[in-house]
């Protein structure tokens, strides 16, 4: 690896200083140093065997970049270790609980239905024994059709989820 460097320093050009650093993070220091150091720089190219790529200037600023590439490094490699395997049980742990949650919306929904279907029918037998005739049921018929037509969809969205749960379970216990 080449580093080509170009600036000033207390009036003084330096034109095509040449480093060989090792790696890119000891390149970025080696001119975050000589920033430090009070060279201005107008031009800083790197060869890694490749092509040149010209480095933006005005980011090194004299502070050292290694500490936070280190960082970088370490959190990147942190997630790398993380086995799929790992990864895919946290993803059903997080599941599960969407499933139980959502179970639980259901059954509270369904609860309500059941209430709504029993004051619905209630209602239902009040205006039955005051009309002889049937009319005014109509409303309530109709409720009573929408209420177990609102059941039947929790209850099927209440099955999927068991059983979406059952599976993240039993496939848990296989692992």
């Amino acid at each position: 690896m080449v580093l080509i460097i170009n600036g000033t320093r207390k009036g003084v050009e330096w034109k095509n200083l040449v480093c060989f650093p090792d790696n890119y993070e000891v390149a970025f220091d080696i001119l975050s140093n000589y920033v430090a150091a009070g060279l201005k720089l107008s031009e800083a190219t790197l060869n890694d065997g490749g092509s040149f790529l010209n480095l933006p200037v005005r980011s090194f600023d004299g502070q050292s970049i290694s500490p936070h590439l280190q960082n970088l490094q370490k959190e990147w490699e942190d997630v790398l270790a993380i086995k799929p395997e790992q990864r895919q049980a946290e993803k059903n742990s997080q599941f599960k609980e969407w499933d139980r949650q959502l179970i639980t919306y259901y059954e509270k929904q369904i609860a309500r239905v059941y209430r709504n279907l029993a004051c619905n029918t209630k209602a239902m037998t009040k205006v039955n024994q005051r009309r002889a005739s049937g009319l005014g049921l109509e409303h309530y018929e109709s409720m009573q059709r929408k209420y177990l037509q609102l059941l039947n969809r929790y209850q099927t969205c209440y099955k999927k989820a068991l059983v979406h749960l059952e599976h993240l379970e039993r496939h848990q216990s296989l692992t």
